[in-house]
Formats: structure tokens, C-alpha cells, sequence
């Protein structure tokens, strides 16, 4: 067995050295893992809230090597989130628990917060700097035009998983099956999102593919995670290279353009690519799926959507209440000492915002969380704020959509109770959601298709004025529009 990789930094990230601890970590905590949390994490926090109060001390491995203060009050969330005192710090190097040692660098869960120089990680001015040009870029997007790519893709995503008419009408074929099971999560709602973020940067075919296969298995977290961390980094920094020398209608070059006022280095720019590639993934992903179980198991709702007495808006607003995609909310550091209700932190100790609970501790203050109640917490709050929440929402909803009016008569194949969930500590979905279908008669009227001509942004950004010359290729490298064979190659993986 190889030794755990530790360290010990002995200052702070400003140079100052870790004060004294005055308050030790509570003798009585509750473990944030296990079956019991996994299976009904609602239950949990109310379990917690009722032991603990507003806050309850957690450990989130049998090790109690990672632990923090998971926050279940709504208004400890918000005033933690807006951060108005400047106490709280996304910078992981104030971890102090994990610069001391106590929580070694190659535990499992460090990679989901490792700092990284991004805006993710950074305060102040010098959030503000890394934010800007990414911001300004997704302000560039139209979001009329932006629904027809989603739509577009969304379409080709259900082709992949129904019956091709050519294979039915071949001599001596089997009758095609009346009804069709498949699994909506990898089939879709995992592809979905993360397909819609590659075009919109303006990837061809084969660096999308690559991005693709680089992304899975780096989260994976197999033997080839390290591997693909280094492929995606080459790969970023060849979209990078190749929009600075032949810009075009995509997020990568306007945030090139934008960045002519923002000054972000050649690693700032890459990791600001990579973040608005991966960010919103396990998030649309898991809306996507909760939102659909969520109908297709609360009778209710199902029958005030079908007769729209309730938008497809409203029914995924719902869900951020009794099902939220994003559990809890990591990566809250305490840089000066502080008090979260009735516990005192010190300086380096970590808050856990737990989004999950946010519906309990609402409906427990008798306040209203109904399915116009957009008071959640789901896109963040302050200058962390998620600057992506339309297009994300757009994404969801449309997605959404498809399905509904493609799948008429979809159903759940297990019972709701039977499904197996994935670790919650972060976001929550289940593990596999399988469903049934009719089979489609015909291919539905009306449907978008997305053409070359068309793109999701009104113009291109002027390409960046140099003295150099240098050599530009005849043409512009060939796209498929409709990226078949991507579609076509991702439901395999």
C-alpha cells in the first residue's frame, strides 16, 4: 500500500502564519456518507437538523480526515454565499486541514476542489478580471438561435436510441417492439449538455470527440485520470491557438476578443475554456434527470404539466426544492474566525452549503416553496453567482421538451424505489434511469434542424489586429453541422 501524499505549509495564502486554534473540531459529528444518507439524503438533513440545529459538524469519509460544517439553514446559506463580510474564501489553500496535512493531497475528493487559477478559485479585483471576458462572451450568445442548436441535438440525441426505419423495413427483419426501453440518463441527459458546450466553442468534429473521451475518463477517476488531465490541457490549448489565428462565431473567440481588456494569461484562458465547458455539465445533466422523474412519479404534477396547467419552467423549478440537482456546495473557507449559529470556526475551517436541504429548512419557517418560488439557492449567490443560469435553464428546459413531445406515453420501467442513487455529496442523480416508451409512429412535424448557415451568435469577432504575417489556411476547416457520427459514437461510450 503506497503512503499518503501530505504536506505542511506553515503559512496562510497571504503569507501569514495559521493562527493558534481556539476552537477544537466538535466531539460529537455525523458522517455524510453511507447507504442511509444515500438512499434519502431529505430525510438526512431533517435527521441532522433535528440533532444539530442549523448546523451539524460532518465528516464525509470513514477516515473523518475530510470534514467541514454542513450549513442546512437557508439564511446561514445566503449570508455565507454573498459573502458581505469578506470572511469566506473559495481558494482551497485555506483549507487548513489540507495545508497542514491532516488530509492528505491524494485523498479522492481532493481533485473536486483543488485549486486551480480561475475565476472559480479567485476574490475580489481579481475575480472580477478573470470573470469579465468569459461573462462578456456569453453575453455575445443568441439565445433564440441558442435553443435551435439545443433543440437540434436534443432531436439527434432520441434518433440514436430509436429504431431506424431502413433496419425495419429490411427483408426478413423482426417486427420492430412495440414498446422501447432505454436508459434516459446515459442516452441523453448526460450527452446532451456537454454536447451543446463543445459546438458553442466552435470545436470540429474530431477535437470535440477528443474533448469528449478526455472529459469521461478523467472523471472517471480510473488508472488513465491523470493521463486524460494532460490530454484535455493540450486540447484546450489547441482551441485556444487555432481561435486566435481564425476566429469564428463561438464563445472561444469572443472570449479572445474580450480578453484584449481582461489580460488573462495562455493558462487563464484555457482553464476559463474548461471551465465554461465542464461547469454547468453534472448540473443540467441532473436537473435533466430529476426533473423527469420527478414527472414521472408525482402524479400531480405529471397531470398539470399534460395539461398545461403547469410550465415545464415551473415543473423544473419544483424540483430545485424537493430534488435539487446540486446537493451541497463545497469549497467555503473561513479566512478569519467566525460563527455559523451556534459553532465557532476558526480560520482555515471548512462550511459545506447544503442546497439539499434548503426546501426542509423553508417549509420547517412556514415560507412558501412552491413551483414559482425561485428563491432557491441552485445558481449560487454574489460575485460566485452562476453567470450562465439562462443558458443553463435553456438547456434543461429544452431538453426537456424534446422528450416530452418525441416520447409521448414514457414511463418509468423500475419503480422510483428500486432505482440506486450515487453518492450525494455533491450532485445527486440516479444511477441509471431507465424508461419506457411506445414506440414513435413518425417522425414529428415541425421539427428544428439546425443548418450550417445558422449560428447561435449575430456576428464573429474581428480577428486580432497584428503586424506578424502569417500563413492561414485556404478554407476553413469542414464542420458537420449536425455532428452525426459525434451523436452517433457518444451513446456507445
Amino acid at each position: 500500500m503506497s503512503e499518503s501524499v501530505s504536506t505542511s505549509v506553515s503559512t496562510t495564502p497571504i503569507g501569514a502564519a495559521w493562527p493558534e486554534r481556539t476552537t477544537p473540531w466538535p466531539p460529537r459529528s455525523a458522517p455524510l456518507f453511507g447507504p442511509e444518507f444515500t438512499r434519502d439524503p431529505l430525510a438526512y438533513y431533517e435527521a441532522l437538523r433535528r440533532d444539530f440545529g442549523p448546523v451539524a459538524p460532518v465528516t464525509l469519509d470513514e477516515s473523518g480526515a475530510f470534514r467541514g460544517y454542513l450549513v442546512l439553514d437557508h439564511v446561514y446559506q445566503l449570508e455565507i454565499l454573498r459573502n458581505q463580510g469578506q470572511v469566506w474564501a473559495r481558494d482551497s489553500r485555506w483549507y487548513r486541514d489540507l495545508a497542514e496535512g491532516a488530509l492528505p493531497l491524494d485523498h479522492p475528493l481532493v481533485p473536486q476542489f483543488a485549486y486551480r487559477r480561475s475565476r472559480l478559485n479567485a476574490e475580489g479585483a481579481e475575480h472580477t478580471r478573470m470573470a469579465a471576458a468569459g461573462n462578456q462572451a456569453l453575453g455575445e450568445l443568441d439565445l433564440v438561435r441558442t435553443r435551435d442548436l439545443v433543440e437540434d441535438l436534443a432531436h439527434q440525441l432520441v434518433d440514436a436510441f430509436l429504431p431506424r426505419a431502413d433496419a425495419d423495413e429490411a427483408d426478413g427483419a423482426a417486427p420492430p417492439p412495440e414498446a422501447i426501453e432505454v436508459d434516459v440518463l446515459a442516452a441523453y441527459a448526460l450527452q446532451l449538455p456537454l454536447l451543446v458546450m463543445m459546438r458553442l466553442m466552435g470545436m470540429d468534429e474530431g477535437a470535440a470527440l477528443a474533448t469528449g473521451n478526455a472529459i469521461h475518463e478523467m472523471l472517471s477517476g480510473g488508472p488513465g485520470a491523470q493521463r486524460a488531465a494532460a490530454e484535455l490541457d493540450e486540447l484546450m490549448l489547441a482551441l485556444v491557438t487555432g481561435k486566435r489565428e481564425d476566429p469564428g462565431p463561438d464563445l472561444v473567440s469572443w472570449i479572445l476578443h474580450h480578453n484584449r481588456d481582461s489580460g488573462l494569461d495562455e493558462h487563464e484562458l484555457r482553464e476559463e475554456v474548461w471551465l465554461q465547458i465542464v461547469a454547468g455539465r453534472g448540473a443540467s445533466t441532473t436537473w435533466i434527470c430529476n426533473t423527469l422523474l420527478e414527472l414521472l412519479s408525482n402524479d400531480d404534477l405529471y397531470a398539470d404539466v399534460l395539461a398545461n396547467r403547469c410550465s415545464m419552467d415551473e415543473a423544473m423549478n419544483h424540483v430545485m426544492w424537493v430534488n435539487a440537482p446540486i446537493q451541497n456546495l463545497f469549497g467555503r473557507w473561513a479566512t478569519q474566525p467566525t460563527r455559523i449559529g451556534p459553532y465557532r470556526l476558526d480560520v482555515g475551517d471548512m462550511a459545506i452549503v447544503g442546497l439539499g436541504a434548503s426546501g426542509m429548512t423553508m417549509r420547517s419557517a412556514g415560507l412558501d416553496v412552491s413551483r414559482t418560488n425561485n428563491a432557491h439557492l441552485a445558481w449560487g449567490g454574489g460575485n460566485h453567482g452562476c453567470p450562465a443560469r439562462d443558458l443553463g435553464r435553456l438547456i434543461v428546459r429544452t431538453g426537456l421538451e424534446v422528450l416530452w413531445d418525441r416520447l409521448p406515453g414514457i414511463d418509468l420501467a423500475v419503480p422510483r424505489e428500486k432505482l440506486t442513487w450515487d453518492l450525494p455529496y455533491v450532485a445527486r442523480s440516479p444511477a441509471a434511469l431507465p424508461v419506457t416508451f411506445p414506440r414513435p409512429s413518425a417522425e414529428p412535424k415541425d421539427a428544428t434542424r439546425w443548418t450550417a448557415s445558422s449560428t447561435p451568435f449575430t456576428s464573429s469577432p474581428p480577428p486580432a489586429t497584428s503586424t506578424e504575417e502569417r500563413e492561414r489556411p485556404s478554407e476553413r476547416p469542414g464542420r458537420l453541422p449536425r455532428w452525426r457520427s459525434l451523436v452517433a459514437w457518444w451513446p456507445k461510450r
